[in-house]
Order: C-alpha cells, then sequence, then structure tokens
C-alpha cells in the first residue's frame, strides 16, 4: 500500500512480527521498494495463513507458537484449526521466527 501511496498500515502480522514489518514500512517510505518486498515476500505465506481461519484466530495461533500467549479465544471467536496451526508453525520453523 505504502509503494502505492498510503501513508500508514495498519497490519494484523505486524502484532507478532513488529519488528520486521516495521523495517519493512521504512524502507517504502525511503524508497527502497526491492528491499522492501524481499521482506514482504518472505512472509507471503504467512499472510494468508492468518486469514484462513479468521481474525485474529491466526495472529493469536502464531504468539502463542512464538510463545507470547495462550491460544484462547472468547465465543463466538474459536481457534484455527489444528491443519492452519500445523502448517504456520512449519513455515516459521523454515523462517526461523
Amino acid at each position: 500500500m505504502v509503494s502505492c501511496g498510503a501513508v500508514g498500515v495498519i497490519s494484523v502480522i505486524g502484532n507478532a512480527l513488529p519488528k520486521e514489518f516495521s523495517k519493512m514500512i521504512r524502507l517504502q517510505f525511503r524508497g527502497e521498494y526491492e528491499a522492501a518486498r524481499k521482506i514482504h515476500h518472505r512472509f507471503t505465506d504467512l499472510f494468508s495463513l492468518l486469514f484462513i481461519d479468521g481474525n485474529p484466530a491466526g495472529v493469536k495461533a502464531m504468539l502463542h507458537e512464538m510463545g507470547f500467549i495462550e491460544n484462547v479465544l472468547r465465543l463466538p471467536l474459536v481457534p484455527t484449526r489444528i491443519s492452519t496451526l500445523q502448517k504456520m508453525s512449519e513455515i516459521m520453523k523454515e523462517l526461523k521466527i
């Protein structure tokens, strides 16, 4: 969005990866689009997994896998499916998150 002219971003993945996400946005604002794009594409698979089972279930599962929170949601929200959590965990291990 920033490369298209947006002056700010609200991002779900920014809650789990604030350092990386902030770096990507700062690079965009400085016009270093290729470096920012590399960060963005590094997390492409995670972006899609965060929303498969709804928000905030995906990011809560990710934060749980990172050891920050319990993976508990209040009804009517429910946690991600086990298959989604397994895929997310595999990707995070590959990315060393």
